[in-house]
């Protein structure tokens, strides 16, 4: 995309269809027999579109719809693994077969991404991966790359070999500062991982998958010395953890069976997918 724009980067949509429909209405997009849709605007969804929510078939159908138009950009989440690569947890439902195979289609021809790289108005650098990225998976697994650009190169290699599916905790049960930008925990592996290893960060992020801070019972997740960088926004339930001049910023609503309240995109203004 060359053309200066809107960049709306979607959290976790988890099955709910209506509440996708209702924030894309709020960025602008009208449905009627036909979907009008902003000529200024592009959406960055951080993958796990489906699960817990009534209608998983639905949200992958829309937007099967808007990735054809290519006003979406798509990205693979833990919940997409499932049905791409290994099944390597358990999940007490399972999508309608027509959704899976969209999905494995995706995977297969490269509308489902490991990450995006964006380039905002103001010349900043931002990755938008599903989980977050670790300073070690950042330094050890990809070779420290200084931009996000080149992250995002050595990204797809990663997923090429397999290894972006490394675990963390969310797996194995013990925290990782290696773990991988699918399964990452943000409250213990991501944000903790840059001044436990004493990186810099080298540019923005953005992430869903997990929240440093459990907006529904209104408590933090993250440990007690890493709270004073995190800023919360719980108008929008965004999290930002601040480090080094850079922010990575978490937008996972932590929808359930039910969809959050309130929740929103991160919207970068003009801005350029690289």
């Amino acid at each position: 995309m060359a053309d200066p724009t809107r960049i709306a980067v979607i959290g976790d949509v988890g099955g709910h269809f209506e509440p996708l429909v209702h924030l894309l209405g709020e960025l602008g997009v009208r449905f009627g027999a036909e979907i009008d849709w902003p000529d200024d605007l592009h959406v960055i969804q951080v993958g796990d579109l489906v699960h817990r929510g009534p209608a998983s078939a639905e949200v992958v159908g829309l937007v099967a719809g808007l990735l054809e138009r290519g006003v979406w950009t798509q990205i693979v989440g833990n919940h997409e693994q499932l049905y791409v690569d290994r099944p390597v947890f358990g999940w007490n439902e399972v999508i309608e077969e027509t959704a899976q195979e969209q999905l494995r289609g995706w995977w297969a021809d490269g509308r489902l991404q490991a990450a995006a790289a964006v380039t905002d108005g103001s010349g900043e650098e931002w990755l938008i991966t599903h989980a977050g990225l670790t300073a070690g998976f950042w330094r050890q697994g990809l070779g420290a790359p200084d931009s996000a650009e080149a992250t995002l190169a050595a990204l797809k290699e990663a997923a090429a070999d397999s290894a972006l599916w490394h675990p963390g905790t969310m797996l194995l049960g013990v925290d990782d500062d290696n773990a991988g930008p699918v399964w990452a925990a943000a409250r213990t592996e991501v944000y903790p991982s840059w001044p436990r290893l004493e990186a810099e960060l080298p540019f923005n992020q953005i992430h869903g998958h997990s929240s440093a801070f459990d907006w529904n019972r209104s408590q933090w997740s993250a440990e007690s010395w890493i709270q004073p960088q995190i800023r919360l926004d719980l108008n929008h339930r965004h999290a930002t953890f601040e480090h080094t001049g850079r922010r990575i910023v978490g937008i996972d609503p932590c929808h359930l069976a039910e969809a959050a309240p309130v929740f929103a995109p991160f919207v970068l203004h003009g801005a350029t997918i690289s």
